[in-house]
């Protein structure tokens, strides 16, 4: 039982790891060649705080670092500093897991919308600070408001596609 619940959690991990790539290569298309006048939502985000706060064995700080630092490189943002922030945005997510698993999905959701807004501001006051090239602010805004959007339909579907639910009080954190 123990070396089913095991191989379950490194497939899932897997599986993360390979919709992260899958949603970067979508990225990278060239679907577009004009500039957008708005911002769509950033999958990757709301996907890891979904799975971070239902099922936190899915997604290790190290597993997060590692596609949010090769989106890092492969889109041409600042090495490192989206997949600083989603570490400690997840790790939060993964602290306050225990506390609402026994939660209505409107906490979730709003708790989830905290952090995205978060990480947006985060974000863009560090790239201040160092004088990054930014997007409008506007922009920025719009992403985050359309990930906080989306959250209701990543975790459905998550849930309905990869059965990534949300741990009940009785079963132990992490358990699926």
């Amino acid at each position: 039982m123990a070396d089913a619940a095991l191989s379950n959690k490194w497939l899932m991990r897997v599986v993360f790891a390979l919709l992260c790539l899958l949603l970067v290569f979508a990225q990278l298309l060239p679907l577009e060649t004009t500039p957008r006048r708005w911002a769509g939502p950033e999958f990757m985000v709301v996907l890891a705080l979904a799975w971070a706060v239902r099922q936190p064995d899915y997604t290790p700080p190290l597993l997060i670092a590692g596609v949010f630092l090769l989106a890092d490189f492969l889109l041409l943002r600042p090495p490192g500093l989206a997949a600083a922030i989603m570490v400690f945005a997840c790790e939060v997510q993964r602290i306050r897991a225990q506390r609402l698993r026994d939660a209505t999905f409107a906490t979730e959701w709003l708790t989830a919308a905290a952090i995205m807004l978060a990480i947006t501001l985060g974000y863009r006051l560090i790239g201040t600070i160092f004088l990054l090239p930014l997007p409008s602010l506007g922009l920025m805004l719009m992403q985050t408001i359309m990930n906080i959007a989306i959250y209701p339909g990543v975790v459905f579907l998550s849930h309905l596609l990869f059965g990534v639910r949300r741990a009940t009080a009785h079963d132990p954190l992490g358990a699926n």
